[in-house]
């Protein structure tokens, strides 16, 4: 098929892809929302738990960006709608980018109270700062950055 022209099965494979996509960004911030609130109401690293349920995300995010990579180029003839769901994904990347951000100073925060006191429970390491942009910076075009 010539990339020029317009096929209904390559917008429903798109939109796939993109919605996708986005469930997959929505299922992230709001595991930064809930890691945000961990870190605020105990003042100290998550557990395991989190810790575990962002690897998975990550992992299911890190599968799909080669998609998105194809889905993201812009196609002559683009539907109205693909560009707005588009548009909503990259909003979502930079509001989880943002809270990611957020959580990581809050963990560095905690972490080096938690070790200067004898009382401090063991928590397992931080993750590395900017899992989720770093995946990014990878895809995304420095424009939309």
């Amino acid at each position: 098929m010539l990339y020029n022209q317009h096929s209904p099965r390559l917008d429903a494979a798109m939109r796939e892809v993109l919605e996708r996509h986005q469930r997959i960004c929505d299922d992230l911030y709001q595991l930064a929302l809930d890691e945000n609130q961990f870190l605020l109401e105990k003042k100290r690293p998550f557990d395991a738990a989190l810790l575990e349920r962002r690897q998975a995300l990550l992992d299911q995010l890190t599968t799909n960006l080669d998609a998105l990579k194809q889905a993201m180029a812009p196609a002559p003839g683009e539907a109205r709608d693909m560009a707005e769901l588009k548009d909503k994904v990259r909003q979502r990347i930079l509001q989880i980018i943002h809270l990611d951000r957020e959580n990581e100073k809050l963990i560095l925060r905690y972490s080096l109270q938690s070790r200067g006191g004898p009382t401090a429970p063991t928590a397992p390491p931080p993750p590395p700062a900017g899992n989720v942009a770093r995946l990014y910076g990878k895809v995304l075009p420095p424009g939309s950055r």
